[in-house]
């Protein structure tokens, strides 16, 4: 058992220690905007919000554009539900129409 002092553990339980000791190792951890299922990073596919673009919500190929990004799993299931709820406006934190969503048929090879 692990005993600690001082702020994080008066009491000298282990549970505050064991609190920090999360996902050590592993990489990101991203939460899917659709079915709301936690995933690493490189399991999902970032969308940004790019209001100066047609359409406004790009995929972000290298997952480096700047702004907000949302993350989606890339099958079919996971992108129709959040091209078809208010997933990208609430992750967002904007009203998005039908016209910024990005076309399912289109699938960009890098950013641009």
């Amino acid at each position: 058992m692990i005993r600690t002092t001082g702020p994080l553990g008066a009491s000298g339980g282990a549970g505050a220690v064991e609190s920090f000791i999360v996902n050590v190792g592993d990489g990101p951890v991203r939460t899917c905007i659709a079915c709301r299922q936690k995933a690493g990073r490189d399991e999902l596919t970032r969308f940004v919000f790019r209001p100066d673009q047609h359409p406004a919500v790009v995929r972000d190929v290298s997952a480096t554009l700047p702004g907000r990004g949302a993350w989606v799993h890339p099958d079919a299931k996971c992108l129709d539900k959040a091209l078809t709820t208010a997933a990208f406006a609430r992750s967002f934190r904007t009203k998005i129409t039908a016209s910024d969503l990005p076309r399912p048929d289109t699938e960009p090879k890098e950013n641009g």
